[in-house]
């Protein structure tokens, strides 16, 4: 029997791993699907193995300088994982993860 947690992705419900320091992450299906504010396709990376975070307009591969995505008009928080990666979280009243 596993250990693994499941939560609803908050943008569109389908199950996702659930981590208790990221407990309003997205699924990979949504998560792919960040935006800026102007509709423009965002990629989020770590920019070395040790770490790090950077975002770009993907179609551009112009520098992206804020951590604020967006998912289907959802207000989200792009940043690096504890133990590397990137993982995106919902907003709920502007209420930026404090990690």
């Amino acid at each position: 029997m596993s250990n693994t947690e499941f939560h609803p992705c908050p943008i569109c419900s389908t199950p996702t791993r659930y981590f208790s320091r990221y407990p309003r992450a997205v699924c990979n299906t949504c998560y792919s699907k960040t935006s800026d504010a102007q509709g423009r396709k965002l990629s989020f990376f770590n920019t070395s193995m040790s770490g790090g975070f950077e975002g770009i307009v993907s179609e551009t591969k112009e520098k992206y300088e804020s951590q604020i995505c967006y998912i289907g008009g959802v207000k989200c928080w792009a940043q690096e994982a504890r133990f590397g990666g990137i993982v995106i979280e919902t907003l709920i009243d502007d209420d930026l993860p404090n990690r």
